[in-house]
């Protein structure tokens, strides 16, 4: 059988133990001397499991309490198919280097540390290391009695350690190297009666989260599981230590170890030919599961490895068989039943059973209307969306979601997407921005796509830079830069500012001026740089880059219109237009061009848009005079005369005298 040596409390040994017969498999003690906590403690029992390291016989009661040292030291470990440790605590207590029990320390000398205040200062001592101040200490207070100076004798070599970042990742380290495979697993976070968790615990279960993933390990935290079963049904003693599993959690953490752990591992040494995997393996955890009825468990795990190539077939084809007996005798048990008359308890354990079965269609009927746990809701949508039945593993992980939980926001956004399914239009609209919120930045994404949504609902005041940075990415490398501009427009303002600060964000920006600064026609550099000035107005060399571009085209509306190029000047108002900023000169350049082709109404009008941005220049308004006259527009002719008259001076008398004639013809022809 696969084989599992567990190293820690007994928050791992007991999953592992009662889940021997449920999941197929055996655990192996040999020369394992008990509990464990620290990261020193663990590389202790790892080393001494192989032999690398012996535990004096005066120290020996204090590491272990159920075995006899000498009966422990002529054991020999085999090495174990995989290693589950536990890192739970950061206090290290040693003598003459050999870690300690603190469980058996309190136990041992229970007299001594019943006073508070004397135990204080002790461990004050112990942390500091000053061996002459420590046994001064307990010569003052604890050499009464010759049992009490023996006592102190051993109390006189303790030291207190608390783990660092340093350690850790030394001890981590060493793990790894003395032992094949192992599965790293923290403390569980949960909350005191006050609300709020035990600060001290809830920093080491950070920082192994963090190192050991920084090594490239596995690691699990029980804590979201607990969240999913409510910390009142996971925790035996909530009241206090906060240290202890109800046997439902126990179960539940072993499913968990079961299913992304232990069964990949056996399946990948399948797939890869392994003998023992494929012959000892494979099929003693295949029986367990059919012995407890979870067929559909161990037919997904077949049939996967079928589609991979492996010599499964005889086994699944028995599963099968068992399988479909199972499901008769299921069928026929509820044949009748309501699932309203049942009572929750009832239920539940039916809709879980003909999920094991594989029944996933009669567990939906039976839970309806789905008002369940949302540890149920969540087991039964993940062996649903497993074995391939996304449409009731949608429904159960929607369920859980409703109830606001945040791994089920997770498994049923993953879902949808990988099925291309419209989540977000089963949501009430205020339960989306909850839900879009604790996601992924890409999954919001990729779930308001699937909903037809604008993407500008991927961000909220709540959104992070560094969430936006992702978000924006992914949109400039699958939609471009002007869907991700508007999603950063759209960040931006709910910040409240027009100036983007962050340094990715702003590296962000300045790979897209790079990219538009590339573009081959100028008037998609122009739009480009829009889009880079909507997402970040104060964007500088994006602003610099656009002025330069109006200075080039400038230039250009000046040549062309010296030259009489009226069909360049035509082609450059588009992208004036684009540029949306005004150039007045390019409309007067076309306006004289129009004009002395003989297309008065189309001078007259150009001339106009110019006479907006340039009311003070009289030769606009000399223009308009006489475009207006050769297209007989005589009101117009007039009104623009007067303009003229009025902006005449003694330099332009002659404009002056011009318009006057128009006047004096306009009246005459009235």
């Amino acid at each position: 059988m696969f084989t599992i040596t567990p190293i820690g409390s007994c928050r791992i040994t007991t999953p592992l133990r009662n889940g021997q017969s449920v999941h197929g498999f055996n655990l192996n003690m040999n020369r394992c001397y008990g509990y464990c906590h620290s990261p020193a403690e663990a590389v202790q029992m790892a080393r001494f499991m192989q032999g690398e390291v012996t535990i004096p016989q005066e120290v020996w009661p204090l590491v272990s309490r159920a075995h006899d040292l000498n009966a422990m030291t002529a054991n020999t470990h085999a090495v174990s198919d995989l290693y589950v440790v536990e890192l739970a605590s950061a206090k290290e207590v040693t003598i003459d280097g050999v870690s300690i029990q603190l469980n058996y320390l309190n136990a041992t000398f229970t007299e001594f540390f019943a006073d508070t205040a004397r135990a204080q200062s002790f461990w004050a001592l112990a942390e500091a290391g000053d061996t002459a101040q420590q046994l001064a200490f307990l010569d003052q207070h604890w050499a009464a009695t010759s049992q009490q100076q023996a006592e102190a004798r051993m109390l006189g070599k303790m030291r207190l350690q608390f783990v660092t970042r340093e350690s850790l990742q030394r001890d981590v380290r060493a793990l790894t190297e003395l032992l094949p495979d192992v599965l790293f697993v923290s403390h569980v976070d949960a909350c005191k009666e006050d609300g709020r968790t035990i600060g001290s615990r809830s920093r080491f279960i950070e920082m192994v989260s963090e190192e050991v993933s920084e090594a490239g390990c596995r690691f699990y935290n029980p804590t979201d599981l607990m969240a999913e079963f409510g910390q009142s049904a996971a925790i035996e003693d909530e009241s206090a230590g906060l240290a202890h599993f109800t046997d439902a959690f126990a179960r539940g953490i072993m499913d968990q170890w079961m299913g992304n752990v232990i069964a990949p591992k056996t399946d990948r040494s399948v797939r890869d030919g392994a003998a023992r995997a494929l012959d000892l393996h494979l099929p003693a955890q295949i029986a367990a599961a059919c012995d407890n009825g979870r067929y559909a468990q161990a037919i997904t795990r077949l049939r996967d490895l079928q589609s991979n190539g492996a010599n499964v077939d005889a086994l699944l084809g028995d599963v099968l068989q068992a399988q479909e007996q199972a499901a008769e005798d299921f069928r026929a048990r509820i044949v009748g039943i309501a699932s309203d008359a049942l009572n929750d308890e009832d239920r539940d354990a039916l809709v879980l059973e003909a999920c094991e079965i594989g029944l996933f269609k009669e567990a939906l009927k039976l839970a309806a209307p789905l008002k369940m746990p949302v540890r149920l809701l969540m087991r039964v949508g993940e062996m649903a969306a497993a074995s391939g039945d996304t449409e009731t593993g949608f429904a159960f992980y929607l369920a859980a979601t409703r109830l606001g939980h945040s791994r089920a926001c997770a498994a049923l956004a993953e879902l949808a997407v990988s099925e291309k399914m419209d989540v977000l239009a089963e949501l009430e609209p205020h339960q989306r921005l909850p839900f879009l919120s604790g996601l992924a930045p890409v999954i919001r994404v990729q779930l308001l796509e699937l909903n037809n949504s604008v993407f500008t609902d991927a961000v909220s005041p709540e959104t992070t830079p560094e969430e936006a940075e992702e978000i924006v990415s992914y949109l400039t490398d699958t939609r471009g830069i002007g869907y991700a501009a508007e999603v950063l427009a759209a960040w931006r303002e709910h910040q409240g500012t027009d100036r983007i600060t962050d340094p990715a964000l702003v590296s962000v920006l300045d790979r897209w001026a790079t990219t538009v600064l590339e573009f081959e026609e100028r008037l998609d550099r122009i739009h480009g740089l829009h889009a880079v000035l909507y997402a970040a107005p104060r964007h500088q060399r994006s602003r610099v880059a656009m002025q330069d571009i109006r200075k080039a085209l400038v230039l250009l509306i000046r040549a062309a219109g010296k030259d009489g190029d009226i069909d360049q000047l035509d082609a450059l108002a588009i992208e004036a237009s684009a540029l949306s900023q005004e150039l007045p000169e390019l409309d007067l350049w076309r306006a004289r061009l129009r004009f002395a082709r003989g297309e008065y109404g189309a001078a007259l009008q150009l001339g106009k848009s110019a006479a907006a941005y340039l009311p003070e220049k009289i030769n606009v308004w000399v223009l308009l005079m006489r475009a207006a006259a050769k297209a007989q527009h005589q009101s117009e002719a007039a009104e623009f005369a007067r303009t003229v008259i009025g902006l005449a001076c003694p330099k332009t008398e002659a404009l002056k005298s011009e318009a006057q004639a128009v006047l004096q013809s306009n009246l005459a022809g009235a």
